[in-house]
Parts: structure tokens; sequence; C-alpha cells
């Protein structure tokens, strides 16, 4: 990835750019998310190094508001000088908790990362009861939230474009991975985010054969690395590193950060 000659952003342009993304993050459609993209492609050459990094902050704080409607999940008082990846903090959260049926979110009053790097985990009243039907009494256990709030996987699909933008700009935290396939070895700059995964459930068909469905009830944020230039040009939606071709992955170093300086 050879180092570029660029004119860098005017300051008029800067201003679009980042009063554009503090619009378009959190709007659940399509323009907007493909806005992230076209954001990389058009801008990532024309930044220094180190207007990058405060862009990264800046749409990590963004993301950071939108996790807190409506999923209750905080993170402490961050500045720019911290590795601050809400996104990265949030699905570790559903990995620790086993969460996979996202409606279970509302059994959690409040989520706050802390700054010594745990959780603080606040549930809403477990009621343990009888309660009437006709078949007679039967237990029923639940968690007592008196407002649940209806919780969608677009919520967090949203943020994930906006989530490789931040790790694109973040770029003194960029990784490498060595890959080996085929015989041949290679560096590959990337960084990571995120796909969403299935389980299987069953469903029948008209004419009362069983298939195969998404269960969506049965959601996996899986992580993937996607390598940074084919997310520059193409997007990265489709691109990522197959796992079973890297061999190690470790932060990138100071003479390849020089890479991404702007003349």
């Amino acid at each position: 990835m050879a180092k570029k000659k660029s004119n860098l952003l005017s300051s008029f342009e800067e201003t679009c750019m980042w009063m554009s993304w503090r619009y378009a993050i959190g709007r659940n459609s399509i323009a907007s998310v493909m806005h992230a993209h076209d954001i990389a492609m058009n801008t990532f050459w024309r930044q220094t190094i180190e207007r990058k990094e405060f862009n990264a902050f800046d749409i990590a704080r963004e993301i950071d508001s939108q996790l807190r409607f409506p999923f209750n999940f905080y993170i402490d008082y961050p500045n720019v000088n911290e590795n601050y990846h809400p996104l990265e903090r949030f699905m570790e959260f559903l990995k620790n908790e086993n969460i996979h049926n996202l409606e279970d979110l509302n059994n959690y009053k409040s989520v706050k990362y802390t700054r010594d790097g745990k959780f603080d985990i606040k549930m809403y009243p477990y009621v343990d009861a009888y309660h009437s039907n006709p078949e007679g009494d039967k237990q029923e256990a639940y968690y007592d939230n008196p407002n649940p709030r209806h919780i969608s996987d677009m919520d967090i699909d949203d943020l994930i474009p906006w989530q490789k933008l931040a790790a694109t700009f973040d770029v003194k935290r960029l990784l490498v991975a060595h890959t080996e396939y085929e015989g041949k070895e290679e560096d590959i700059i990337c960084f990571k985010s995120y796909i969403k995964t299935y389980g299987e459930a069953e469903a029948i068909d008209l004419q009362g054969n069983p298939y195969k469905i998404n269960d969506v009830n049965n959601i996996t944020y899986e992580e993937v690395y996607v390598p940074l230039d084919k997310y520059l040009t193409f997007g990265g939606e489709n691109y990522r590193i197959a796992d079973e071709y890297i061999k190690s992955i470790r932060l990138i170093n100071e003479e390849e950060i020089k890479k991404f300086e702007v003349e």
C-alpha cells in the first residue's frame, strides 16, 4: 500500500463530513449505512493521521450515544487517547452474557463498561411467582421490567458500517494478519469487525415438508477481520480474511503506520 500524495480536506469539507455522520449514524436507512463507506473511500487519503484518529474517536462517540437507547449500555467517560471502541465492548457484553435472543436485553436495567475494564450490570427484579390460568397454577419466572423496549437487530446491524469506518480511521490501532494460503505467506493490514449469523429453525411448507430457516431468535455476531485495502476499494461488506488462513494477529507497528501519512 503506497504512500499517497493528496490534497487535504478543506475546513468546509471536514465540517460537512463530521456533520453528516452525526446525522446519519443510527438513522436505520440504506443510504445512511452506505454513506459510511463513501466517507472512507473519498477521504481516507485526504486526512492526516492525527485527523483520522480524531475522527475515529468522534464516530465512536456517536456509536456510544446510539447504544444508550434502546440498550441502556454506557461507557465510562472516554477520552481521545484511550482504546475507545463502544460497539466492540457491546459485542463483548453479548458474548459474555450468552445473549442470542435480543429481547433478553429487556432483562437488563443498565450495563456500564467501567474504566477498569469490567461490566457493571444491573438487572430488573427477578420475579418467581404463581399465576392462575385455565390449565391450573403454573410457575412463571421473569424479570419485572415495567417498560420493555422494542429491540431490533437493525439497531445493531446499522452501527457496524460506522464501526468499520471508525476502525479504518484509527490507524495506530489497525491490525496485521499473518496469513498462509496455498503455500504463500503474507501480512495483511486489517481491522476487526462483525457479521451477523443465525441459528437454524425448522418450518413446514404447504405440502407438509420440513425445511430449515434462519432463527431470528438465535442471533450471533461473529468477529471477522476485514482487509483495509479491500474495504477502501469495495466497501468490505463481502470481504474478510478466512479464519483458516490466519496464522497470527498483531498490532500494526510504527513503520507500517507511516504508509498512511499524506503529503
